[in-house]
């Protein structure tokens, strides 16, 4: 009597961020842990976690940014929160940031980790929740009691974002709802190298936008930067932290003034300390968010409180143009993959 073949399921695999992927079908699907639950994920954010783009990992992983199905869960939490076909997004666990693969089903050892997504927020955009989304809300919650302590002795506050990719537009979305509702007291300005980019931030809401070109003189940048934020930068929420951003928007901060950081450069910044207590700078940085922040976010999205930012959907098989395309600045928005459809 032959015996009956284990579940299958495809995974893309890659070794490091400068290879390619490869497509490895015929992968056993993960065991369901205990107390956990295996996800069928459906889409999966293209994007990089801040160790890869620090180099100090060189796994590509698929598990921080997914939303999909409840494949299976443990029995003794069935009869909870959770059920099998529920809609749910991850926030990550420690193991999902070192695999090394895009896979068609993921574990996810603790269920308390899971968060359910209303029917009317599509699936898409649900995996644009757990790394986006969430590292811009975070940044937004952060910046928000700066901005109104400084309204208290000031007319006018300016916030510059520094880079106006997903995390930039998601920053101007949630910064428009939370902080500046009122334009003439908050001008919320975006700052990019792509003029592409910089017109997708200004379809977005910003207050205006300014172009960073590599090729222009950096005093020029600087007094450029000044002529748009009049008065200069109050709040700064810096997205790229490379040193020459850095070295710039220190340059343009105003006395008192705060950066927040959530710089992707993998190079090292060098900082005078001396200037940064003379002018009273002080620099925060940023992490991705918490479970409860996430949750928060969810809501956000639910109540219609926050449209999110432009995406486009690829499907998985595109994963290494996607990534190239990325590479190359050619994706303005957020890029989603597509692993696998809803229904088999």
């Amino acid at each position: 009597m032959s015996r009956k073949r284990a579940p299958l399921m495809f995974c893309l695999r890659s070794n490091s961020v400068a290879e390619k992927f490869d497509y490895c079908p015929d992968i056993p699907l993960p065991s369901l842990p205990p107390g956990g639950a295996v996800v069928k994920v459906i889409y999966a954010g293209a994007c990089y976690t801040e160790e890869q783009l620090r180099g100090t990992s060189k796994a590509l992983t698929p598990g921080f940014e997914v939303s999909g199905i409840i494949h299976d869960v443990c029995s003794a939490e069935t009869n909870g929160n959770f059920n099998v076909g529920d809609r749910v997004i991850i926030y990550p666990e420690k193991h999902h940031l070192t695999q090394d693969s895009y896979a068609e089903y993921i574990t996810v050892k603790d269920v308390n980790n899971l968060i359910k997504i209303p029917s009317h927020i599509p699936l898409e955009v649900a995996a644009m929740l757990p790394s986006g989304g969430l590292t811009a809300y975070n940044a937004v919650l952060r910046a928000k009691p700066i901005v109104e302590h400084m309204l208290k002795s000031q007319n006018c506050c300016n916030i510059l974002i520094v880079g106006a990719g997903g995390l930039g537009l998601w920053t101007v979305r949630l910064a428009k709802a939370f902080i500046g509702g009122d334009c003439n007291k908050v001008h919320i300005t975006v700052a990019d190298t792509s003029i592409d980019k910089l017109e997708v931030a200004q379809q977005h809401g910003c207050y205006d936008v300014i172009h960073w070109h590599d090729a222009d003189h950096e005093q020029y940048l600087i007094e450029r930067t000044l002529d748009v934020c009049r008065g200069g930068v109050d709040v700064v929420i810096d997205y790229v932290g490379s040193p020459r951003t850095t070295s710039r928007t220190l340059k343009v901060l105003n006395r008192g003034g705060v950066m927040l950081v959530g710089g992707n450069c993998r190079y090292e910044v060098s900082i005078c300390l001396n200037s940064l207590s003379k002018n009273q700078h002080s620099i925060v940085g940023l992490s991705s968010g918490t479970i409860e922040q996430l949750r928060e976010l969810v809501e956000v999205l639910s109540s219609g409180q926050v449209s999110p930012p432009t995406y486009a959907t690829f499907p998985v098989t595109q994963a290494n143009q996607v990534f190239q395309d990325i590479n190359e600045c050619k994706i303005v928005g957020r890029a989603v993959l597509q692993v696998s459809a809803i229904d088999d």
